[in-house]
């Protein structure tokens, strides 16, 4: 898995939701999937934005995925 910076988050997180507003909303929203952390929370460790990153992308390949 490659290395991104934090800031790189927010840019991925707007691409999958399409609007600045709803991507700063969940990145603020607990999320079971991190252990009831906010995903800004995880921000702090490469571990962290790694686990973030490859929740985005789930929800990007369930968006592409599911009904139309």
């Amino acid at each position: 898995m490659h290395s991104h910076r934090p800031s790189f988050i927010p840019e991925l997180a707007n691409r999958v939701f399409g609007d600045p507003t709803r991507a700063s909303d969940w990145l603020d929203r607990p999320c079971v999937q991190l252990g009831g952390h906010t995903p800004r929370d995880m921000l702090g460790s490469d571990d962290g934005v790694r686990r973030v990153e490859e929740l985005l992308l789930q929800l990007d390949d369930d968006q592409r995925l599911g009904p139309g």
